[in-house]
């Protein structure tokens, strides 16, 4: 059972596991969301759609399932070479966006968080979502990460790193 649960999450590093399992229901009540932030980091040659990037969170209540959707405005976009001079690896290009919440996201996070004070979710999930643009025709997989912020003093957690993920019959 622990091998499976190592490999399920073999692109999601111990530490970040360790950090969010103590993040609770008071953790996301006190989240500031003018603080929030997004990474992601994305192999050259293909890029995302900024537009159809958004924050997700699924909440599990007394009466199912809810899904907010929160819109991401731009703060910076990178390309970045890493080059790290070793023999066994190849050089790296990848383009970095970092997203915050979008005006209107800030307040319906906060709406959001005042409802939760009411009744406590069982579970919820945190995801960043987007689309893909500039996907060569004969690439069947893309390597990025994903990153979150929670606060203006932490560090990001990273979520999602350097995995592969598979988008064969994309076209």
């Amino acid at each position: 059972m622990i091998c499976l649960l190592l490999f399920g999450c073999s692109h999601v590093p111990l530490g970040s596991m360790l950090k969010l399992s103590a993040f609770d229901e008071d953790s996301f009540l006190s989240l500031n969301p003018h603080e929030l932030r997004g990474r992601i980091q994305i192999d050259k040659p293909v890029e995302i759609d900024i537009s159809k990037t958004a924050l997700s969170l699924n909440l599990e209540t007394s009466n199912g399932w809810l899904v907010f959707d929160y819109p991401l405005k731009v703060l910076s976009i990178k390309n970045i070479h890493k080059d790290d001079n070793n023999w066994f690896t190849s050089a790296m290009e990848f383009t970095e966006y970092e997203f915050a919440l979008s005006d209107e996201a800030v307040h319906n996070f906060q709406a959001l968080q005042e409802k939760m004070q009411l009744e406590k979710p069982k579970s919820y999930r945190l995801n960043i979502d987007t689309e893909l643009e500039k996907l060569p025709d004969d690439q069947d997989e893309i390597i990025l990460s994903i990153f979150v912020r929670l606060s203006a003093e932490s560090d990001y957690i990273t979520l999602f790193d350097r995995g592969s993920v598979d988008v064969e019959g994309h076209n």
